[in-house]
């Protein structure tokens, strides 16, 4: 694949076996990948927040179509590969958790889409059947243009919802899953 913006190529390298973009970062131990309040073996840890928002940025920085990998270098006497292994089991265990979270909460807002359309649609139909017959009464005529305006304002939360709440998360979920996928590889820091 030829990559196009040299400027761009010069903040992430590119692995020239793989033609993967690498996101790098420098570690003094491998606790450093995870929050340091969380006293969970590595494959259960949360990431650390900075790393994370680190991660999810440089991610967003580099276009989906190109592959990307985490890069890790530690000091030479710091290494060792079992720890090695149980970090990368947990670090796609925290991508995976943060994946599942992100499926709960499109559910919920398809949900709550759907219930706004349904609510929407009902109260514009009885907005619209109340109107015909009571014209001549101004407490009807108030309260079906109450009705109607309270239709649509549920279709365009509904709307709303659908197409701008989902945007983001399905952004940030396509951003974990490539995370999630990324090669991870350790090297000695130079």
């Amino acid at each position: 694949m030829k990559r196009q913006d040299p400027f761009f190529n010069t903040i992430y390298s590119i692995d020239q076996t793989t033609d993967a973009y690498m996101i790098e970062a420098a570690l003094d131990d491998y606790g450093d990948i995870f929050n340091e309040w969380d006293p969970a073996p590595f494959k259960r840890r949360e990431l650390d927040p900075d790393l994370q928002i680190y991660l999810e940025g440089s991610s967003d920085e580099i276009s989906f179509r190109y592959p990307v990998e985490l890069i890790f270098n530690l000091p030479a006497e710091k290494r060792n590969e079992a720890i090695e292994q149980e970090v990368r089991v947990g670090l796609r265990n925290s991508f995976n958790f943060k994946l599942y979270v992100l499926r709960k909460e499109i559910k919920t807002i398809n949900l709550l889409t759907l219930r706004y359309v349904l609510m929407g649609l009902g109260t514009l139909w009885a907005a619209q059947a109340l109107s015909i017959p009571a014209e001549a009464y101004a407490i009807t005529i108030v309260l079906t243009e109450g009705l109607f305006i309270g239709g649509w304002v549920f279709l365009w939360e509904a709307v709303s919802l659908f197409f701008f709440s989902n945007r983001d998360i399905y952004h940030r979920y396509r951003t974990y899953t490539r995370l999630r996928d990324a090669l991870v590889i350790f090297r000695e820091a130079t």
